[in-house]
């Protein structure tokens, strides 16, 4: 059997490449020898995945976008926006599939942000305990974005909502107006099929949506910098206890 490979370079490798010149440049040997293993302790891997998973989230968010911005457009170009409200009528988008489109898009932003966030914590612990002979737990972590000033209400809204479209029911979407003409409005993602979006509990705004976006991209560049100020307090922590050694 044949196979042919494709040439992925996710743009967003420089989250972690620097981690990794960091620790081939450093002037602790210890750092030094547990990077010549990075592979074999499966961190190439996980490196890898952070930065494909990290791209793949902005390409889930940028067709979202469109796919919104394609319905909002077409709204717009019908001339219906009064008599459908004034009256109570739903749209009806010219291609059927578009709904199912931006339904499926929700789900793949769900899904997609949820295993970034998951493979990114998985690879600052298999980094911190691998690299850094120390453990750290998601709380921690989270602990650290806090400290960050990055928001972190999000997270478990996040992970509620993918088991919620992965496990329980389907994403229904409906377009809240802000203003007619010309027409601006937000996406609104309905978990239950409601006629009156009155208890928050029942749907998502794309505020919301937007917040999980800054949270996430934000984040992952907290832990990022967080990571290399470890490297920093590890090299600092081996030098001075060699010097005590020494000394002593």
């Amino acid at each position: 059997m044949e196979i042919l490979h494709l040439d992925y370079r996710p743009g967003t490798a420089g989250l972690i490449l620097p981690l990794q010149s960091r620790l081939q440049g450093s002037g602790v040997p210890q750092l030094r020898e547990r990077y010549s293993r990075w592979k074999e302790l499966g961190l190439a891997e996980l490196g890898m995945a952070v930065a494909t998973r990290f791209s793949l989230t902005l390409r889930v968010a940028s067709r979202l976008a469109e796919l919104l911005q394609r319905l909002r457009d077409e709204i717009e170009e019908s001339g219906q926006i009064d008599e459908l409200l004034d009256g109570g009528y739903v749209y009806t988008p010219k291609d059927s599939r578009a709904l199912y489109d931006i339904c499926t898009a929700v789900d793949a932003f769900y899904f997609e942000y949820r295993s970034c966030y998951e493979v990114v914590g998985r690879f600052a612990r298999t980094f911190c305990t691998e690299m850094l002979r120390k453990s750290i737990t998601e709380e921690q972590l989270v602990a650290v974005l806090q400290s960050a000033g990055v928001t972190t209400n999000w997270i478990t809204s996040l992970r509620e909502n993918r088991k919620l479209f992965f496990h329980e029911t389907a994403p229904w979407i409906a377009l809240q107006v802000h203003e007619r003409h010309p027409v601006k409005c937000s996406m609104v993602v309905m978990k239950e099929n409601v006629e009156e979006l009155k208890d928050p509990a029942t749907f998502i705004t794309q505020d919301q949506i937007v917040a999980t976006i800054d949270g996430l991209q934000r984040g992952l560049w907290a832990i990022h910098n967080w990571l290399k100020s470890q490297i920093d307090d590890i090299e600092a922590s081996i030098v001075a206890d060699v010097s005590n050694r020494a000394d002593g």
